[in-house]
This record gives C-alpha cells, structure tokens and sequence, in this order.
C-alpha cells in the first residue's frame, strides 16, 4: 500500500511532540454532542489550521482528549455507548479490533494488564499510536495492522475482546455480515476461558441476525444494551457475549 508524500510528512510531525501537551494558537470551536449516553463526547474544530497539522481535529471522550488523523473516522455516539457498556477489570489481558483513533485501548488500559489494538486500515493504527504515546501508554498497549485475528498469535488469549466495526445499515452494505461472521467463527480461539466479548452494533432490524451468528458460533448474549439515538439516525446496541454461560462472576 503506498502513501503521498504528505501523509507521511503528517505521520513524522505529529510523532514529534507528545498528544497531551498539543498547542494551537487558534481557539477551538467547542462542540458538545448531545446523545443519549451518560459519558461527555465532545468536538474540538480548529480554524487556520498551518500544514501538516490540518485537518488534525481534536475529541474529548468522557474525560479523556484524543486527536483524530485525516483519513480515520471521528468516534461517534457509537464508540463513546461501546466505551460507557464495556467493563473491564484490573490486571485483564484485553484485544481491542477496530481500534481507530484508540479511544477502547486507551481506557481499558487503565485496569488492564496489556492490551492489544489492531485496525485493518494503516491510518487508523497510526492514530491509535500517537493517542497511545500521548496517552504515555506505550508499555501498556502493543498496537498492530491486520485483518481481525490475522495480526494475533496463535498462543494469545485475552479475557476480553472488544469488537468495533462497521455493521450493515442497509442492502448496499450486507456484505459487512461476512466480516462479523468471521469474527465469531475464529474469536473462540483467542478467547481465555470464561473470555467476554464486548461487541458493538447498531438498528433493531438488525438483531435477528446478529443472535443467530452468535448463537450458531457457540456463543450467548448474556446483557444487551440498546438505545434509541433519533437525532443522529442510530440505535446503538452494545452486547455482552460469553461462550461458558455458567460461569458465575461475569462482570454486568
């Protein structure tokens, strides 16, 4: 895969300095998303912007500030519910797929032991690591480029795994089904027993499908959280996914 010149110019500046300690002499035009979730997402746009930092934009999820690469999609309501239902718990090994700008990563690495973030689309795992570095979580979280579980070893399980991707939304956009139904066929190998899966969805038409794949792969939903979100045309769904439902201290 080749990249202009200029994006790689982009990649060399931004490593140059450190996220959280970002100047720009212009002032943000602050823009608070008002979703239905309890935690903050709000926008950050700056205006006369000087190259190679334009169009770098700037994000603040729950407390947390992330900045957002050209190229890499802008964490929605979406990522900020996904972030509001996972639960992680101290000293856990955890696999974060679709990691974008890294928001996921970011925060469970605050009670996990190691985190792991991978992204099919180069731009994205650049971001990932420059929130990373910002984050000074460069020890804590190993961030890698590939399809799914292509970039995981064979003899890597993690307590848990979270899912972000792109869902289908209409008949265009089906064949996305392929990539989930993957991803539920092969999770069981890296899962530790008593592995969870934090998986993120979106539409009610949707739900019959997404039991069925999980249901046909050995998997049950064991809590779905669901809300209606009118304004931004979305109906987020994070669900709860374990493949040993006796297993007693499952984190709800």
């Amino acid at each position: 895969m080749k990249f202009t010149q200029s994006f790689c110019f982009l990649i060399v500046a931004l490593f140059s300095f450190n996220a959280s300690a970002v100047v720009f002499n212009n002032k943000p035009v602050e823009e608070i998303i008002d979703h239905p979730g309890k935690l903050d997402l709000v926008y950050y746009d700056f205006i006369d912007q000087k190259p190679p930092l334009a169009p770098l934009r700037k994000i603040k999820a729950d407390y947390k500030y992330f900045y957002v690469l050209p190229g890499v999609v802008t964490p929605s309501i979406q990522s900020i519910y996904l972030l509001e239902h996972t639960t992680i718990q101290p000293n856990e090994v955890v696999l974060d797929i679709g990691s974008g700008s890294g928001i996921q990563a970011i925060f469970a690495a605050e009670k996990a032991k190691y985190v792991v973030a991978t992204d099919i689309d180069h731009a994205a795992v650049e971001n990932t690591k420059f929130n990373v570095k910002g984050h000074n979580l460069q020890n804590k979280v190993d961030v890698r480029q590939g399809d799914l579980f292509a970039p995981i070893k064979a003899s890597e399980k993690f307590d848990v795994i979270i899912l972000n991707i792109s869902y289908p939304y209409d008949e265009k956009t089906q064949w996305l089904w392929e990539i989930h139904e993957r991803f539920f066929k092969e999770a069981s190998q890296y899962l530790k027993p008593g592995g969870r899966i934090y998986y993120q969805a979106g539409w009610a038409f949707n739900i019959p499908k997404i039991f069925a794949m999980i249901q046909n792969n050995g998997f049950h939903v064991m809590k779905m959280n669901m809300v209606s979100a009118l304004k931004f045309k979305r109906e987020p769904m994070v669900f709860l996914i374990i493949k040993d439902p006796l297993k007693p201290d499952i984190p709800m």
